[in-house]
């Protein structure tokens, strides 16, 4: 595989929360923005139960903080 076919397959202008948002659907989505949005749930917290089951994406915490408050080029503001 050429590097211009690799570098055309890594969403490197996506945070990964919007790119597995594109993936996944609206119906995910909207229940991971919920979860985002959730003053109560530490992004530690969701990281882990993201991590800890099989079908959910590995997300990390930075990632989950930095989307929901609005860093990534999304601009969305959940928190």
């Amino acid at each position: 595989m050429a590097l211009q076919d690799i570098e055309a397959g890594i969403p490197w202008r996506t945070c990964a929360v919007c790119h597995y948002m594109s993936e996944r659907g609206e119906e995910w989505s909207n229940a991971l923005r919920r979860l985002l949005g959730n003053r109560g749930i530490k992004f530690k917290d969701l990281a882990k139960a993201l991590h800890d089951d099989p079908d959910e994406p590995n997300l990390k915490w930075e990632a989950l903080s930095r989307h929901a408050r609005g860093g990534c080029d999304a601009h969305e503001h959940l928190r």
